[in-house]
Formats: C-alpha cells, structure tokens, sequence
C-alpha cells in the first residue's frame, strides 16, 4: 500500500528543480555569505533536496555577472588620451642593458616589442602636458558621448597624473572622468573596463591608438558574451 506521505514526497522531489551543478559555488552560513564548492546534489529523507547532505534552504545562490548587467544595463564610453585624444612633445625612452637610450613618440610605443634587456622610462609621462594638441575628429567624438544622457564617459590613461588631463580638458569647456593608471600595461586597461562590467555596464565602447590594448581589452569578448563590448583602433 503507498502512503499519502510518499506520494506528496516524491511530488516534491520531482518538481523542485535546482539551477546549480556539481562544480557550481553557492553561499552558506549564518548570513549566506561563505562561498562553498557544489560537491554533491541528493534528498534528505523527505525528499527534499539537499546540497553536500544540507537542506537547500540554508544555501544561497549568488547572482552572476550576467544576471547583474540584465538589471542593471549601462553604457560606458573608454577613451586613451595620447595619440588618441591629444598628441603631446613626451617621449618614452627605451634603455638597453649598456646604457644606451632612444626615444619613441607615443605612436612608436604603440607598436614597439622591447628587446631582450630593453627598459621603458616613462618619465615625461609623470609631468605636465607639453605642448597639447588636439585630435579634432576624436575630441569632438569625446564630445559627443558627454552630451549623450546617462552614459558614463571615461579618459583611460597610462599616465600617472590625472590633473594635468583634467586641466587641459578644461580648457576645452569638458569635464569627462580620467582615470590615470600609472602603468602602461595593456592587461591594466582590460582589467579596469573588466571592473566596469562587474558593476554592471553592458555595452562598453574603448578607443585606443594602441594595438596590444586593444586586444588585450578584446580578450574579454570571450570571457562575457553577454557583454557588448566595441573597440575603435586609432590610425
């Protein structure tokens, strides 16, 4: 004879679908705030399911990236500054393991593989603008993201100082946002605009004269499908 009791038991084990796998990493503890590995997914003895032998109710499944940006849907628009914005007198100087130095421009830079025992100086970076002209098409693009509503528009430098940009700006009747990274990486740039995506923006636009950055901030197209994210090479 079947019990009432394991009929609506075995009605509840097999409506109650979990959205995690073995492999997944849910929230636990007191506040739900402990990250725990998916190990196994079972019943306890009313069928109910389970988690690493835990009732479910005492698990929490955190929100993903995709999940954020799905509610929170923003627009951030990523612009380098020399050679892409302004062009400048700064140099960077490339020393070799005898001491000797060259200089490139910023477009140089942009492109160039250091030798074996090659150090970058970048100290003409680390001072104020010298002699700062425009690039007109791309300043009045700069120009036109600002007055576009509920965009958030954002100067990405290598550069370590962030006044002497806000200062020229000024001059120009803009204010965008600069961010001066102190480190001509390109994985910095691609962590940055990663870091706009986790608080949720889902479209990312980034201008940039540099090659390698671009593909390093084209890497995450793959890491976030969900994400539309155009880059705009400088010639």
């Amino acid at each position: 004879m079947i019990k009432l009791k394991d009929i609506l038991n075995n009605f509840l084990y097999e409506e109650i679908t979990l959205p995690v796998k073995v492999g997944d990493t849910v929230l636990m503890g007191r506040f739900k705030n402990k990250k725990v590995v998916v190990k196994t997914i079972g019943k306890d003895e009313h069928g109910m399911p389970t988690i690493n032998g835990k009732k479910v109710v005492t698990f929490r499944i955190p929100k993903t990236v995709k999940e954020t940006i799905l509610k929170e849907g923003k627009t951030v628009s990523i612009f380098d500054f020399d050679d892409t914005l302004a062009k400048t007198d700064s140099w960077v100087y490339v020393k070799n393991a005898d001491g000797m130095e060259k200089q490139l421009d910023p477009a140089e830079f942009a492109v160039y593989s250091p030798k074996k025992g090659e150090e970058f100086d970048f100290r003409d970076f680390d001072r104020k603008l010298r002699n700062p002209r425009i690039i007109k098409k791309n300043v009045d693009l700069l120009k036109k993201q600002l007055s576009k509503g509920g965009r958030k528009v954002t100067i990405l430098t290598a550069r370590r100082l962030g006044a002497p940009i806000n200062h020229f700006f000024k001059t120009l009747g803009i204010r965008p946002y600069v961010v001066p990274l102190g480190d001509a990486n390109p994985q910095k740039k691609a962590e940055y605009i990663e870091s706009e995506i986790k608080k949720g923006y889902t479209t990312v636009y980034f201008m940039d004269d540099s090659p390698k950055n671009i593909r390093a901030v084209d890497s995450l197209k793959i890491k976030y499908p969900g994400v539309r994210i155009v880059t705009k090479l400088v010639k």
